[in-house]
């Protein structure tokens, strides 16, 4: 079964900041609340100081939205279970067998 990024690519860009400066600052605010709960904890003369690249802040931070997402779309699962229930979901016999015919095919080709 083939996931579509785009639809993943879409929910992620709803959460991330329109410019890079503002996901400079977002990190640097956590980097901040960070370093103060390190300075409750005795500090050493061995601590080693990290500096990230722009990419790696960024690619944190996604990761913190992602898994800040809920595991099920409860909203999703809701309409669908209505339609359901309802008679009214109808699932497309030919769609479903392509897909699986065309991941099969694709298994066979890339093993």
């Amino acid at each position: 079964m083939k996931i579509d990024d785009k639809i993943i690519s879409y929910e992620i860009n709803k959460y991330i900041p329109k410019s890079t400066q503002d996901v400079t600052e977002q990190v640097a605010k956590k980097q901040l609340s960070d370093e103060q709960k390190v300075e409750g904890e005795n500090r050493s003369e061995q601590d080693a100081v990290v500096n990230l690249s722009r990419a790696s802040k960024e690619a944190q931070l996604i990761k913190e939205i992602i898994s800040s997402e809920p595991d099920v779309r409860e909203d999703k699962v809701s309409a669908l279970r209505e339609r359901i229930e309802s008679g009214k979901y109808i699932i497309d016999h030919e769609a479903v067998a392509g897909k699986l015919v065309d991941a099969f095919i694709d298994e066979i080709l890339h093993s």
